[in-house]
């Protein structure tokens, strides 16, 4: 097994400047956890009890906002410190918070009636991680719990620049906001230098060298660099076609339930809130 990795940008990400949509989940989204979480609540057969992967401030709010005690778990201590900071219900008696590995978690099984994530499995660097976290969040929900993951997939209908040069030239007449040249980056334009179709690993080592390259030859200017180059990272993610990552998850014993993407940025094209049903 992988090591768990690290994250660097913590200071970053733990400032409620930076808790905007797509980084964080958009009011929408935010519903549609909401939604779940409420129906947890009322389900007299589920725990009171929701799983945050991760210290993501916003779902653990949902969660003691629907009167469920609120289970956080994340490897890292300065993640869930400056995340905690920023949540409107801090220091709520139902907020537990647990410094640990997410592929080793020991609670009791069926222990929780909703277990959610925001971009967890993306955060995983290998699809047998992936795999294995399904398969434990599956034994800790009984029959009818939920799983909320907002996750990044690559979908068949959607098409990417032909070019890096395209996307800052777009962002630039305001075609396009400042996270979707971003991600366009990232993530698309050079995905075949930086990802492994049979993996579903997508290396931000190689892209990020690839963005020094933009700015090297001046196609991004300095300004723009520095504002894409606070969040860098050299992090592995697995980043799955959609209808393989559906299947991934129903092979454990889930049902696809509903399947929600937001705007108005184009990264919510392939970002996806899907809710799965424990049967």
């Amino acid at each position: 097994m992988s090591k768990i990795q690290g994250w660097k940008i913590a200071a970053k990400r733990g400032k409620k400047k930076n808790r905007i949509p797509p980084f964080a989940p958009s009011g929408n989204e935010l519903a549609v956890y909401q939604k779940y979480l409420a129906r947890a609540a009322k389900d007299r057969t589920l725990p009171k009890r929701a799983l945050t992967l991760g210290a993501t401030p916003e779902l653990r709010d949902g969660a003691i906002a629907a009167g469920l005690e609120s289970v956080a778990v994340d490897v890292s201590r300065t993640m869930m410190k400056k995340f905690s900071g920023l949540m409107e219900k801090k220091n709520n008696p139902l907020d537990k918070k647990v410094i640990g590995n997410w592929l080793t978690m020991d609670f009791p099984a069926k222990s929780f009636g909703v277990i959610m994530g925001d971009g967890a499995l993306n955060n995983l660097a290998a699809r047998r991680e992936n795999e294995k976290l399904i398969k434990v969040c599956s034994s800790l929900l009984p029959v009818g719990g939920y799983l909320v993951l907002r996750q990044v997939v690559f979908t068949a209908k959607f098409k990417t620049y032909k070019n890096a040069k395209m996307v800052v030239e777009d962002f630039r007449k305001k075609k396009l906001s400042w996270v979707d040249m971003y991600m366009e980056l990232r993530y698309l334009v050079y995905k075949k230098q930086v990802y492994n179709s049979k993996t579903f690993q997508s290396d931000n080592a190689k892209a990020f060298k690839m963005i020094d390259g933009l700015c090297q030859q001046s196609v991004l200017s300095k300004k723009e660099y520095d504002r894409i180059n606070l969040f860098r990272n050299k992090v592995i993610n697995t980043v799955y076609p959609e209808n393989k990552f559906i299947k991934l998850v129903e092979r454990q014993g889930f049902e696809l339930v509903e399947k929600f993407h937001d705007r108005p940025h184009r990264f919510f094209k392939y970002l996806y809130l899907m809710v799965f049903k424990r049967v």
